[in-house]
């Protein structure tokens, strides 16, 4: 979004070529374009501004505003005060009966802003501050006059000019802690993680009239030296802004190195800093000096890699392989399972670090947890609750942390080399055939992989119930939901066991265990009455048959089949939701064949 500032520039560049006619003919046309219900109030408009340019610009009534701020701080307590009717009550309802005077609140809002447009930077902060103090008000049922509420996008521009006069009505060398105080007094709502949602930015600040604000490099470089050890969100929110203004990828290089992984953000800046001035080799350079710093499995490997895959070309990096491994391990996914096969080179080497992303997946799957390295959690004494606080909010970056789809991954990554024994390895040691719709089930994995190992044929040929299995395991995290890589991961799937095929003997053991999983699939769902369930266990019985016929054991596929009607006769649901499973399955073989 632009800042008031940016705004003012580009329109100013678009109308400064135009001459008076063609400015008559844009207004003209832009008139053209109102909808007839808001005609008067275009024309309404307009003849103020055009009176306005006549006088000249108004001056703010100081003596009216403040009989203005009185009455409006008497209005609310009066509301606030108010008993509701029972009936007047919503809980969705917004500012409640504090809604009448939200536009003359809003009003208000903008006489503290033609205050700032004066030059009177002093009076529009007072103001600024005895409106923030109303909003505040909040009767026993939790309404409130929420600015926020009303409109989101005006009261954080507001909060910025608010900002703004507190740094011109405050001595240059009072002004980091004058607005950093006036900053966390009026925290927009939003994420606390999102910066830029919580906070309104230095940018936004600077952006929020067109003159720019005096001495501004200076006060970044205040910032800077002040919190070189940043205690709250926004201050290293600041911090991180101003050091990319003044200092540039050098400098945020430099902060990194000295502190560490006391502040995980700064890394991420220097890799996705160089990544968007399509610098690769810094952002590569970046990442290898974080080397040992951060815990295998921690968030902020996942997050290198994300800033790498904005450039196409980071898979040409000579590290290119060791981010994704790194990435697979920190946030388990096909995502990053396919670009770790794709930047490693095919054969021994590519076999080698799948087969160690697997092996390390299926251990934590197995432990529940990730070994930290001996990174500590115990706070420092007389600790800064607000350090406290910012530590905690990232720790998610410097820690590992524990996922359920681990195993899932564990067991995708071995049958992505064709190791299926080892796969089977990494399955619990108690069956779950509950769950499958979350993706973080082992057997779900395998069970949607085996079609294409023992067929060596692409998931699509196979059957359906079959493709849709395996596009669901692979969209099962979010960011995944991709067809092409689903695809591609078959693919790469199916060229790993035409290598290393399954022996005749393998192939029907294997076939003989995804009828036993369906069946047991069945059972848990039917005999659970999982009524919506049911087509996705009647899938699996399908997925069965569709890969019995194309191994050319249709016997064992309909002896399935047959066990299953056999066991809940009486269950027509279940049974309906079977027949329309198989019907399918029967209409893509006629079509195959």
């Amino acid at each position: 979004m632009h800042t008031r500032n940016e705004f003012h520039q580009e329109i100013q560049a678009l109308l400064a070529p135009l001459s008076a006619e063609q400015l008559r003919t844009v207004i003209q046309r832009w008139a053209e374009e109102t909808h007839p219900s808001q005609r008067q109030a275009f024309v309404e408009r307009l003849r103020h501004h055009c009176l306005v340019d006549e006088a000249g610009s108004a001056s703010v009534d100081r003596d009216g505003l403040s009989s203005r701020l009185a009455a409006m701080q008497a209005r609310l307590d009066a509301i606030a005060e108010v008993e509701p009717e029972w009936g007047d009550l919503d809980d969705e309802e917004g500012c409640g009966p504090f809604e009448p005077v939200m536009a003359d609140l809003f009003d208000l809002l903008e006489a503290a802003g033609a205050l700032l447009h004066d030059a009177d930077p002093q009076s529009a902060r007072e103001t600024y501050e005895a409106i923030w103090e109303m909003v505040d008000i909040e009767n026993d049922y939790g309404h409130s006059p929420s600015l926020e509420e009303v409109d989101h996008a005006i009261t954080r521009e507001h909060v910025a000019r608010y900002l703004r006069a507190t740094y011109l009505a405050t001595a240059p060398e009072h002004r980091v802690e004058a607005l950093l105080e006036a900053a966390s007094g009026v925290g927009l709502s939003g994420s606390v993680s999102a910066f830029t949602v919580h906070y309104c930015s230095l940018r936004e600040i600077a952006g929020a009239a067109p003159p720019p604000l005096p001495s501004w490099e200076e006060f970044e470089d205040r910032l800077v030296s002040s919190l070189q050890s940043p205690r709250s969100i926004l201050e290293l929110a600041w911090l991180r802004e101003a050091l990319a203004s003044r200092q540039g990828l050098e400098g945020i290089a430099t902060m990194a190195r000295r502190t560490g992984s006391e502040i995980p953000r700064l890394w991420l800046d220097w890799v996705g800093g160089a990544i968007r001035e399509g610098d690769l080799p810094e952002a590569a350079a970046a990442w290898q000096a974080a080397q040992g710093l951060f815990s295998r499995g921690a968030g902020i490997w996942h997050e290198f890699a994300t800033c790498f895959q904005e450039d196409p070309r980071w898979l040409e990096l000579p590290e290119a392989a060791a981010i994704a491994f790194e990435a697979l391990l920190a946030n388990p996914g096909p995502r990053w399972l396919l670009a770790l096969h794709d930047a490693s080179p095919e054969g021994s080497v590519r076999y080698r670090r799948i087969s160690e992303a697997a092996a390390w997946l299926g251990a934590v799957a197995q432990k529940g947890r990730v070994d930290e390295g001996g990174i500590s959690s115990a706070p420092e004494a007389n600790a800064d609750p607000r350090r406290e606080r910012l530590v905690s909010m990232d720790r998610w970056l410097v820690r590992p942390a524990s996922f359920a789809p681990w195993g899932a991954i564990a067991v995708l990554a071995w049958c992505l080399i064709g190791e299926v024994q080892q796969a089977q390895a990494a399955l619990p040691s108690r069956p779950d055939s509950l769950g499958w719709s979350l993706g973080d089930s082992p057997s779900q994995a395998l069970f949607a992989c085996l079609p294409t190992l023992l067929t060596a044929l692409p998931v699509q040929e196979i059957g359906s119930a079959s493709h849709a299995m395996w596009q669901r395991l692979v969209a099962s995290r979010p960011g995944d939901n991709d067809a092409v890589m689903a695809d591609r991961l078959n693919q790469a799937m199916r060229l790993a066991i035409q290598q290393s095929p399954l022996s005749p003997e393998e192939g029907k053991s294997w076939l003989l265990w995804c009828c036993e999983t369906a069946a047991e699939r069945c059972h848990s769902i039917v005999s659970g009455q999982h009524r919506k369930a049911y087509p996705r266990a009647a899938a699996c019985v399908a997925l069965c048959q569709e890969t019995a016929v194309a191994m050319r054991r249709p016997a064992l596929g309909e002896n399935l089949v047959r066990e299953v009607r056999q066991r809940y006769p009486r269950h027509s649901a279940f049974q309906r939701a079977l027949d329309e499973a198989l019907a399918v399955g029967r209409k893509d073989f006629e079509v195959g064949r």
